[in-house]
């Protein structure tokens, strides 16, 4: 935390050159240079000799004294330093935009109700992420996406087995969040004002649908998902940055609960009638970076 510290504040006072350090060795010459390590052993630094930047070390008991940030400004530039990290760490990311639900309408839906569920497939998605990078191009976080979706229907009948009919209406509210550990990877410009951003996330995914059939009931369920980013973001200042994102998940429901206001009967589907949750994501959003 010291070396980001002492970077950022001289960053504002020299721009591109840093303080420089100063090694008075124990034959009593003064060498202006940067410090990048002291080991019990050594000392380690870069310093300008001839028009060029070297990079060298000290056995201690060569060294009489060593002094941070002596000279106020020096002869090695700071990108020249070992060690410097030329990026920005943090990358937090909001999103929003529109989804789609990529499986096929199941040949067991009526005719009459297969626009229904067409449309219901269509939504919005909204969600954010925060990601460190412990090298420029790798980095670790967590990502939260919601999807929502609904639709609805009047004036549906419903035949029972005993022959009654009841009229009413039928609608679906949709939500399917995602949570889970992230995997980034990312490649800058030149001048580091724009990326290119990848994401590859696997985590849990968390189904709930209020749904009136005549009458209310709540189908829920949770199962593992895969979900993968592709984007880039566009350098409006520093630290803030206008994004585009494309992102695909996975997830398939083997079983479901079934919630009609007083009992809860769990549902466990067969093979050949799980339910795909994958879709695709298309979304735009504001990246703040430091």
């Amino acid at each position: 935390m010291k070396k980001i510290f002492i970077f950022a504040l001289l960053a504002v006072i020299a721009n591109s050159i840093v303080a420089q350090d100063l090694i008075i060795t124990s034959e009593g010459d003064s060498i202006n240079c940067k410090i990048t390590k002291v080991k019990n052993d050594f000392v380690y630094f870069t310093f300008k000799h001839n028009d060029q930047i070297r990079s060298t070390l000290l056995p201690k008991i060569n060294v009489k004294a060593h002094i941070f940030n002596y000279y106020q400004t020096g002869e090695v530039p700071k990108e020249k330093v070992i060690g410097f990290e030329n990026y920005k760490h943090f990358r937090f990311a909001v999103n929003g935009g529109y989804s789609y639900l990529t499986a096929k309408v199941a040949e067991s839906v009526p005719a009459d109700f297969k626009n229904y569920v067409n449309d219901l497939k269509s939504g919005y998605n909204f969600g954010s992420d925060l990601t460190y990078y412990f090298t420029e191009p790798l980095g670790v976080g967590v990502k939260y996406y919601v999807l929502k979706s609904s639709n609805s229907l009047d004036d549906i009948y419903l035949q029972y087995n005993n022959g009654n009919v009841a009229y009413g209406k039928m609608s679906d509210d949709l939500t399917i969040s995602f949570i889970g550990p992230m995997f980034s990877t990312r490649l800058l410009n030149k001048n580091k004002s724009n990326a290119f951003i990848m994401n590859l996330s696997l985590g849990y995914i968390d189904y709930s649908n209020n749904k009136t059939l005549i009458d209310k009931y709540k189908m829920s369920s949770g199962t593992m998902g895969l979900s993968y980013d592709i984007g880039y973001d566009i350098g409006l200042t520093e630290n803030l940055l206008l994004g585009f994102q494309i992102s695909f998940i996975t997830a398939t429901l083997t079983e479901y609960d079934w919630f009609d206001g007083t009992t809860t009967e769990t549902i466990k589907l067969e093979k050949g009638q799980f339910e795909s949750l994958n879709r695709i994501d298309f979304s735009i959003g504001i990246r703040l970076i430091k």
